[in-house]
């Protein structure tokens, strides 16, 4: 809904870079290239490091508003949270496989891709239902300030390391003021060690007029903290 706050628009955002991106490595891969294979490999294990943390923090934080609010919906997540929980499963021994066995990696990964993008399609659909229904059940029952405790809680609960996996992704993503209101607050409001690797971070990912745009406005913000 325009103008009320949006728990899942961010990292959904991110979600959505990473996974489309992996579907486009993967069908642009030289699988006979060890190090090709490796890095996607390596960027396979990032996201399903992304993939299950929002798991978890649904699970922890927003589920119990789900069951409340709208309990047939919370009914759908929770069924499609476990057949892609088994289907990433999937994914991850198909890559294993390429991976320790070089003379099926051409059968191997043209299921691999294949399952990549089916799993893509439903997981883009999750996010649908979780901002369309399942957001539309916490705007009618919770104020944004209500919801913005909740994201508070969300943030806090993610490793450092996680986190600037899920920033990778999301820093590119995100719309200029979406990145503004993000790095911003923390200028004013986190440890500056923690501001400055995230800023260092937008300077790597982002193209280099997006940053110089966000540079120049983030230099007229007072830092706090």
């Amino acid at each position: 809904m325009y103008q009320r706050f949006d728990l899942l628009a961010p990292v959904h955002k991110g979600l959505r870079h990473a996974l489309g991106g992996l579907v486009f490595q993967a069908g642009s891969l030289n699988v006979n290239n060890d190090g090709e294979l490796r890095r996607f490999a390596e960027e396979f294990a990032d996201i399903v490091d992304i993939l299950e943390s929002h798991s978890r923090d649904e699970d922890a934080h927003v589920h119990h508003l789900y069951e409340r609010f709208a309990p047939e919906t919370a009914a759908k997540l929770e069924a499609e949270h476990e057949t892609l929980e088994a289907e990433l499963g999937e994914l991850q021994g198909l890559l294993d496989k390429a991976l320790r066995a070089p003379e099926e990696r051409g059968p191997t990964w043209y299921i691999l891709q294949r399952k990549l993008t089916r799993f893509t399609t439903a997981y883009f659909s999750h996010l649908e239902r979780e901002e369309g229904e399942a957001a539309e059940a916490l705007w009618a029952n919770l104020d944004d300030a209500q919801l913005k405790e909740v994201s508070v809680r969300i943030r806090s609960s993610i490793p450092p390391a996680t986190m600037m996996i899920f920033l990778r992704y999301m820093l590119p993503a995100l719309t200029f003021n979406e990145r503004y209101d993000m790095l911003s607050g923390m200028k004013r409001f986190a440890p500056p060690e923690a501001y400055q690797a995230v800023r260092e971070l937008a300077e790597r990912r982002l193209r280099p007029e997006d940053w110089a745009e966000l540079a120049a406005a983030l230099d007229t913000v007072e830092q706090g903290a």
